[in-house]
């Protein structure tokens, strides 16, 4: 069992939270329980200077019942804003509240804690077949398409968007102090105020489609990252441009930049509506698309069939209409192996 040890401070809050991380580890009546969530709801502030003292004393375990004291958080509606928002102290740990600290020794004084605080990094994603509108307090606008994950990090000299997999749509808000940044693997596509879609495809393949202003696109640097509250990220002025009506492609040896139509990118951002329109891509990167929505994969009997050219206007998710056009207008017929697996075959 670790040993305790109170840290004697001028500020009465650390205190407070040195006694109350003291009381968990030894277990909270209910009458307790309804006092400490008086005090983390009281100042805004307690609940991280709760897990600073948590982190000090070894202590993150005495804090998995906190969930349970406050409220969770309200959720907007997923197609309308979405703050970041507050929360109590063991959603602060999801959300990834890192404390740095540092102990020094002194001899009349015990130890004496220095704390240095990253800017929290807060993640945004959703299911298969889920999409997501999020509003940022910069007033940025992401949209998250299906099976997709972004973490975002704010600091007073930047503006930084991690995009783990999937797809998302960025409106961003204009801030010439503090570019926005979305990183992609190895790639930063770094923007003032625009508008562009980034889409991380099977095999790591990065699509960039611009449809507002421009954008730069380079390489991440060793020298960009965290450092303690800054996140500095610099593009060389080599680094290539975007622009409205241009689409860019890149894996990891090859980026290809080509116009793009207003009509062609009406199609790529149909899903932002719900809406899946196809202008005679093969059937097989057809079903490849319509398996991201539903999480149902499509197995070809007949290999033939994926070279066959589909045009049309579907719901995103929906597998059966699609399934009625293949086999009206093309003659496919499918079989369900099970719920999630479905056979096509030619008549």
């Amino acid at each position: 069992m670790t040993k305790m040890y109170r840290i004697e401070s001028t500020e009465p809050r650390y205190d407070a939270a040195s006694l109350w991380i003291e009381r968990l580890s030894e277990g909270l009546t209910r009458e307790e329980e309804l006092e400490l969530q008086s005090w983390l709801t009281k100042d805004p502030a307690n609940p991280a200077l709760l897990e600073k003292m948590a982190r000090l004393w070894d202590k993150m375990d005495s804090l998995s019942r906190l969930s349970t004291l406050l409220p969770q958080p309200v959720s907007t509606m997923e197609s309308n804003r979405h703050r970041a928002p507050y929360s109590a102290l063991a959603a602060s740990v999801v959300l990834g509240l890192s404390m740095l600290l540092l102990w020094n020794w002194s001899n009349d004084r015990g130890f004496t804690l220095q704390i240095a605080q990253r800017p929290a990094e807060i993640f945004y994603e959703t299911a298969i077949g889920g999409q997501q509108v999020n509003q940022l307090e910069d007033g940025t606008i992401i949209t998250l398409n299906t099976g997709s994950r972004i973490g975002v990090r704010y600091t007073s000299k930047a503006r930084v968007l991690n995009l783990e997999y999937g797809e998302v749509h960025v409106q961003v808000s204009k801030d010439p102090a503090r570019p926005l940044s979305v990183l992609v693997g190895d790639r930063v596509v770094q923007a003032v105020g625009t508008a562009f879609n980034i889409e991380i495809k099977p095999g790591r393949e990065i699509e960039l489609v611009v449809t507002e202003g421009s954008v730069r696109v380079g390489e991440l640097s060793p020298m960009d990252g965290v450092e303690q509250n800054n996140v500095k990220i610099v593009l060389p002025s080599s680094a290539a441009v975007v622009t409205a009506g241009q689409e860019l492609v890149m894996d990891d040896e090859v980026a290809q930049t080509s116009p793009i139509s207003v009509a062609e990118i009406q199609v790529k951002l149909s899903w932002q509506k719900g809406n899946l329109i196809f202008a005679g891509e093969p059937l097989a990167e057809v079903v490849k698309e319509v398996e991201r929505y539903t999480g149902v994969e499509f197995v070809f009997l007949d290999e033939n069939l994926k070279e066959t050219h589909v045009s049309g206007f579907f719901k995103a998710g929906d597998v059966e209409g699609m399934l009625a056009v293949l086999k009206e207008n093309f003659g496919i017929e499918f079989q369900r192996e099970s719920n999630n697996r479905i056979l096509l075959y030619g008549i």
